[in-house]
């Protein structure tokens, strides 16, 4: 639902809107009102596919949870749980298992072995459903978890979930409302990702990987052209935040 949002209220689609507006007016005398929408239109897409706005807004996200320190979890005699939350595979038998997920996919389960070496006893737990492959998805993280040097007893399957709010569910389904767990996710993606774990009665301790601003932001020339790479970040900063938004209303 909210990836069909983000489509129609992207800047780059409303440009458009706004350009085609803009070129209307003009054909119909409409001066002054096809100047506002093209001056619209420009500045929107400036916005948009410059690293200008969409870094800050990254930032902003990314901050919400530190890094994963060990000597944030209290010592439990009960296996600490580490869900590595699905962002894409596609199954291949002649390809080993990491090469099988996608490049998300397997930083999050980078970011879960880590964690998973600081912790004894903990497990770690693939998620996340069939998307039209051979295997599930939940699998093919276990079994790439393996070929990273989990224990096959140390391994765990959620299957069947299709976005955050179902993982969160199959988790509170396999041990409970009240149990712990580490969360393996992106770090724009962790603010929702606690926030639903959270309203499903679990108590989730936050491991953000996958970060897209990694140093501090010094602005340059190249801030203020356009690419697709901004592009592509402030889709996912809509995302995230139409997301956050569809849960506190619809979810929560």
């Amino acid at each position: 639902m909210t990836s069909l949002l983000t489509y129609f209220i992207h800047p780059v689609f409303i440009s458009i809107l706004l350009l085609l507006l803009g070129v209307f007016f003009r054909s119909n005398g409409r001066k002054k009102s096809a100047r506002v929408s093209f001056f619209l239109s420009a500045s929107l897409f400036f916005g948009a596919s410059t690293s200008l706005v969409p870094n800050h807004l990254i930032r902003q996200l990314e901050s919400s949870y530190p890094v994963f320190e060990p000597g944030q979890l209290t010592f439990s005699d009960e296996p600490m749980p580490i869900i590595v939350l699905g962002a894409g595979y596609g199954y291949n038998e002649k390809l080993p298992p990491l090469s099988r997920l996608s490049t998300t996919t397997l930083g999050r389960l980078v970011e879960a072995v880590r964690v998973y070496q600081a912790l004894p006893g903990a497990k770690v737990a693939g998620s996340a459903g069939l998307i039209h492959q051979s295997i599930n998805q939940a699998q093919a993280i276990a079994e790439g978890a393996l070929a990273l040097g989990v224990l096959p007893s140390d391994t765990l399957q959620l299957r069947g979930a299709l976005n955050t709010w179902e993982e969160a569910g199959k988790f509170v389904a396999r041990f409970g409302k009240g149990s712990r767990v580490v969360i393996a996710t992106d770090a724009i993606h962790m603010r929702r990702a606690m926030m639903l774990f959270k309203a499903r009665g679990l108590q989730p301790t936050a491991a953000p990987t996958n970060h897209l601003i990694k140093t501090e932001i010094h602005l340059n020339l190249f801030d203020f052209l356009p690419s697709t790479s901004s592009l592509r970040k402030t889709e996912l900063v809509m995302h995230e935040h139409l997301g956050i938004l569809w849960a506190k209303w619809v979810l929560l």
